[in-house]
């Protein structure tokens, strides 16, 4: 029995108006299903949207000790933005056929999307497989639309007592001009998210001066009286609404804290499978697991939050892999719940390095640190740098590097994940590579 994932990384249901990113742009989300290898056991298929490069799959092989080849990845034909991201107008005609004859020789019983989205769901029941597990009929009717909506998590939060940020949600630009101004003359700062979108990608930061520091948002305006936020609003409106498709969620922008994330499995009532620390360079470039910037009463009540969230969300009918941020206040270490999307996350991966390669209990025995963006020549030297150094991943000490994505025909860059004995041992090895 084998399993079907499907890198869907970057589709509308996640981040909203597809055309608003440029071809690079959507190179690199959609080649996020390179992080699905991790996941595969032999006998496993992978829809990509994108080829996953020979030497990538040679190399992750090795380390999990278990051959994924290029026949284990099925490209569809090119849609409406090429080969970037995998659109449900890829998956049609004589490509169907050339799947349905795939799981059917490798009797795929199980189909494991990035998200669950409806085209997802549609290609699920074309190929007659999970169309009976629990939550597909949530998946099929549209419910991970409503998973990756920063409007919803504001209202079940809200019905359910759980901390977010002080905000509103509007679909008028009067209401986020006079929102936003109320703070700005206050001396405080605002942050405009479009509802649909991930890792601070979409967010801007309204502020009444530039020594504020950016983080989470992808823009900074400094906006000093109304008439500066009425412009600024007027102008970014298109992008903020995704041209008036969607409402737009405006919050009191919080400082001097630490980004949190967690992931929880819904599939049953929510089990906890583990907390994060988010690095931002302003937005989301890699994850700190556990989180070591926080006090446990911070992260206890982070988890505590998320569970109470994701009990919401069982009963709603959606069973998979939820992720849910969070921030903690570096003074008080108060903690609000600020996004959720239900979907994999930048961290499923890295679960499954630590579980496989380290043990089940690699949370109490080793530190991850993972960063998404390590700019090198080539992937080759990538692996080359590491050995020459020493300090790539050995599988008898369960410690090492390791290069968890391949970007390097898309942006020259290399994903990673630092596995150590502690958080100091983990910062020193990302100091060696880098001072290469």
């Amino acid at each position: 029995m084998s399993t079907l994932y499907i890198g869907n990384s970057y589709n509308d249901a996640l981040v909203g108006d597809l055309r608003q990113f440029d071809h690079d742009e959507r190179q690199v989300g959609g080649n996020l299903s390179c992080r699905l290898v991790w996941l595969m056991a032999p006998g496993d298929l992978l829809l990509s949207p994108q080829y996953i490069s020979a030497e990538f799959l040679d190399y992750a092989s090795r380390i999990k000790d278990a051959p994924i080849t290029k026949a284990d990845v099925i490209v569809p034909p090119p849609g409406s933005f090429g080969e970037d991201v995998l659109t449900a107008d890829r998956l049609s005609g004589a490509f169907m056929d050339e799947l349905k004859a795939l799981c059917v020789a490798r009797e795929v019983t199980r189909i494991v999307p990035y998200c669950y989205d409806r085209a997802v769901a549609a290609l699920a029941r074309e190929l007659g497989i999970g169309t009976h597990e629990p939550g597909f009929a949530y998946c099929e009717a549209g419910g991970a639309d409503l998973l990756n909506r920063k409007s919803v998590f504001r209202a079940l939060c809200a019905g359910s007592n759980i901390p977010i940020p002080d905000g509103i949600v509007t679909r008028y630009e009067a209401d986020v001009v006079d929102y936003v101004w109320r703070l700005i003359e206050s001396g405080a700062a605002a942050i405009v998210k479009q509802d649909v979108h991930q890792g601070g990608h979409g967010n801007e930061i309204l502020a009444p001066s530039d020594d504020i520091p950016q983080l989470g948002a992808t823009d900074f305006t400094v906006v000093r009286d109304k008439r500066a936020v009425a412009e600024r609003v007027k102008r970014m409106w298109p992008r903020y609404s995704s041209a008036d498709r969607d409402p737009v969620v405006v919050e009191r922008y919080l400082q001097d804290v630490v980004s949190l994330g967690c992931e929880v499995d819904v599939t049953r009532p929510a089990m906890m499978r583990h907390t994060l620390e988010m690095r931002m360079t302003p937005i989301f470039d890699g994850i700190v697991l556990p989180p070591v910037s926080v006090p446990p009463e911070s992260d206890a009540a982070f988890a505590r939050y998320a569970l109470e969230l994701s009990a919401v969300v069982h009963r709603m009918g959606y069973r998979g892999l939820i992720n849910i941020d969070g921030l903690a206040a570096r003074g008080d270490g108060s903690v609000v719940l600020n996004e959720f999307n239900g979907r994999l996350g930048g961290s499923t991966h890295l679960h499954w390095i630590g579980e496989n390669l380290v043990g089940k209990d690699y949370l109490r025995r080793r530190q991850l640190v993972s960063n998404n963006d390590w700019k090198v020549p080539s992937f080759s030297s990538a692996v080359d740098s590491l050995a020459r150094e020493g300090i790539g991943f050995e599988p008898s000490k369960a410690e090492g590097v390791i290069l968890t994505c391949d970007h390097t025909a898309q942006s020259g860059a290399v994903e990673y994940c630092v596995v150590a004995p502690d958080a100091e041992s983990a910062f020193d090895y990302e100091r060696r590579m880098k001072s290469r």
